[in-house]
């Protein structure tokens, strides 16, 4: 049994993606840039570590093992690891579709490009991305050419 709990357990990369989900949901809810800055930090950070965060998390380590971790950001990665998900995440992403971090793998769409398409285009999720396209609806958003929009085309093709 005690295999099967540690197999069911956060690696230190989906941590690092759900830190990268969490950026992005609060750019796109106008939370302080300079705050939501760290979370990619952090991400970098723990997907570069040998030991496990859960590890870390379990024997109350966190802090002293990684650099620039207070309580905040600490009870965030406690939950991440606990519950798969966080209080931060779900109190701002409540009046955003969780559907929006679909969009993040996409190569050379970052937060704010998302926040962008999401607030002038109402681009949510990968679907709404390509019915945007299809649409015609992306000429015009500022840093959106035509090289953009096939990367997009690129994307959806391979994932959708």
């Amino acid at each position: 049994m005690k295999e099967k709990e540690h197999t069911d357990r956060l690696t230190n990369d989906e941590i690092a993606q759900k830190l990268m989900e969490l950026h992005t949901i609060l750019i796109v809810a106008d939370y302080p840039e300079d705050h939501a800055a760290r979370y990619p930090r952090l991400a970098y950070t723990i997907s570069r570590m040998e030991e496990s965060i859960s590890d870390l998390v379990a024997q109350g380590r966190l802090q002293d093992e990684i650099s620039g971790v207070g309580d905040i950001v600490s009870t965030i990665i406690t939950e991440y690891v606990e519950t798969g998900t966080c209080s931060k995440l779900q109190e701002y992403a409540s009046e955003i579709p969780e559907t929006i971090t679909e969009l993040i793998p996409i190569p050379g769409l970052g937060p704010k490009t998302i926040k962008l398409l999401y607030q002038e285009v109402g681009i949510d999720s990968l679907q709404s991305l390509q019915s945007a396209i299809n649409e015609d609806k992306l000429k015009g958003v500022k840093g959106i050419g035509k090289k953009t929009i096939e990367n997009f085309e690129k994307y959806l093709n391979e994932n959708l």
